[in-house]
């Protein structure tokens, strides 16, 4: 009941919230269909923070150790994170742009990565500048065989001028070659084979575009796949959505909203269609159902325990959720708490 009430409240106090949110040039109704909570005690804990305000991881992947890859958003770098002695490690530097977005595991140990033009400050794309590169960590670099951590092979898959801001990137099967990415304010998914560069629109829908009237229209955000359908956020559109799609991700179903009425950023799924959404201007980590049941597993819209979350990923076992913050620079916490971006560990009791 606890659980219940905080997310309630914090959902009252919203609408006047979002007037300061960039992204939102509006107040928007929202709604309070809050279910009961099934969701077990948690455990929360930050276990690594940057060191200065303005970081902002963006999003993350599970590495087959274990070990966590943060991309960030205010810098064009790829971060490794021990999850076992809490280190974190800078693994590359994209030259020539100025951040990081979706990552995506597509061979064992190898990543696709979106990098791209964007300001934090203003919250504008570079027009034309964002290109889908591959980081290999199965081989080393010659002119670093003497470094530790092993350092990836970097290379370019493919440029995508026609792209306004590639956002959140999921690998769609493995052996497919193929990648799913957002593009968050034309509001579309493009797919991307990783083999060829070939790319086009695979998705287009009105649930994925920005909502009307937006100083920087944010559409689609994040996916997911499971099994034959496609799950994505819309976060002006304060949607969750999903499709089914057929081997060439073409649409065979309807686009379907799942829940509403919550600002959606990343989501990351369990494989009986659990997911766990961050809610960036909302500073919470929020459980979904299949059917949409909402409920809240951490933090709040006046906590500062989760400032800015921005991604989610589970650990191997399923045990944990790492949450990957932006320390609360897209809605600084009561208009004002801002900190460095950090990772948060949320463990399930058994």
């Amino acid at each position: 009941m606890q659980i219940y009430n905080t997310l309630l409240s914090g959902l009252a106090i919203l609408p006047g919230a979002l007037a300061s949110w960039p992204f939102l040039d509006r107040t928007k109704e929202i709604s309070t269909t809050i279910y009961h909570n099934d969701q077990p005690n948690v455990k929360v804990e930050t276990i690594f923070q940057f060191p200065n305000n303005g970081s902002w991881i963006d999003n993350m992947v599970v590495r087959s150790d274990g070990n966590l890859l943060l991309t960030r958003l205010d810098t064009p770098e790829v971060w490794n994170f021990d999850t076992t002695t809490g280190n974190a490690t800078l693994a590359y530097s994209f030259p020539n742009v100025t951040s990081c977005f979706g990552i995506s595991e597509i061979e064992d140990d190898v990543f696709a990565v979106v990098v791209g033009n964007f300001s934090p400050k203003t919250f504008q794309p570079g027009p034309g500048s964002f290109s889908v590169h591959k980081l290999d960590f199965t081989k080393i670099d010659a002119e670093d065989n003497e470094r530790a951590p092993k350092l990836p092979m970097a290379s370019e898959i493919i440029a995508m001028p026609e792209a306004e801001a590639l956002n959140g990137m999921a690998t769609f099967s493995q052996g497919s070659n193929l990648v799913l990415i957002a593009d968050s304010p034309k509001g579309v998914i493009w797919k991307v084979d990783t083999k060829t560069g070939d790319y086009s629109v695979a998705l287009d829908d009105t649930t994925m575009a920005p909502a009307e009237g937006q100083a920087l229209p944010l559409g689609v955000n994040a996916l997911t796949i499971l099994g034959d359908y496609v799950y994505y956020t819309g976060t002006t559109r304060m949607v969750y959505c999903r499709v089914k799609v057929d081997k060439d991700v073409k649409p065979i179903g309807d686009f379907e909203v799942i829940a509403s009425g919550f600002l959606p950023d990343n989501v990351e799924m369990t494989e009986d269609g659990i997911a766990y959404i961050p809610t960036a201007p909302q500073n919470s980590v929020v459980r979904l159902t299949p059917s949409g049941q909402i409920s809240l597993v951490t933090g709040g819209q006046v906590s500062t325990q989760l400032a800015g979350p921005s991604s989610a990923r589970l650990s191997k076992d399923r045990q944990v959720l790492y949450v990957g913050t932006n320390g609360g620079q897209i809605a600084p916490v009561l208009g004002s708490f801002i900190e460095p971006a950090k990772i948060v560990k949320i463990s399930f009791e058994k």
